[in-house]
């Protein structure tokens, strides 16, 4: 049936919110495993690709007669402050690198 559509939406947004939450880990590590390069490509990917399903689940919703689903919207936040938080951390800890090559340097 169409309804079940919504599981496949959710279920790909969920991938999307383990792997920033499996970024944010990495990130949080005191070895620096992951670039600040992948970690904005993966945070660009995940934002677009979470929207569109957001607005895919909108255009279901509409032709469906049981309705939308909310939790995809509620996903796609948990998606947004997932990005952010890590782009913050990423940006951190690349200033403290540096800052600490300075300090070694001089």
């Amino acid at each position: 049936m169409l309804v079940d559509v919504f599981y496949y939406l959710k279920f790909s947004i969920g991938v999307i919110i383990f792997s920033l939450l499996v970024t944010l880990i990495l990130i949080l590590l005191k070895k620096s495993v992951v670039s600040g390069y992948s970690v904005s490509m993966l945070v660009f990917v995940s934002c677009i690709v979470s929207g569109v399903n957001m607005f895919i689940s909108g255009y279901i919703a509409d032709e469906v007669p049981s309705g939308g689903d909310p939790i995809i919207f509620y996903m796609f936040l948990v998606v947004l402050l997932l990005s952010v938080v890590n782009m913050i951390l990423v940006f951190i800890k690349t200033k403290e690198k540096f800052g600490e090559q300075n300090i070694v340097n001089n």
